[in-house]
């Protein structure tokens, strides 16, 4: 059984057991349950259930692991010629959750 959910403007597909890294969620902790309700497919034995855009009565509940912030992306910019040159760097900040179970 498996389940694509969508949060922080991304898709995911989720099985139970499994960990995924998403976007920070805002006033989360580490050790909190989280429950995610925009499903837009589940896959079990009796079949695919394909929501329009969401599925009726599925959520996705896990439990958050880990929050940190991910490797630095450095980014630089310049003009060739001109001598204008910016260097930037970014940490995206990050949740991994544990999938504990599909609802549906």
């Amino acid at each position: 059984m498996y389940a694509i959910i969508k949060t922080g403007g991304k898709q995911y597909r989720v099985e139970p057991e499994s960990e995924i890294k998403i976007e920070k969620l805002n006033g989360k902790d580490v050790g909190e349950d989280v429950t995610f309700e925009r499903v837009l497919l589940v896959k079990d034995n009796e079949g695919l259930n394909v929501g329009k855009p969401f599925v009726d009565d599925a959520a996705v509940s896990g439990e958050i692991v880990e929050s940190a912030r991910d490797d630095k992306l450095t980014v630089f910019k310049y003009k060739k010629r001109k001598g204008q040159r910016r260097k930037l760097g970014h940490r995206q900040p990050y949740m991994k959750v544990k999938i504990n179970e599909i609802e549906y």
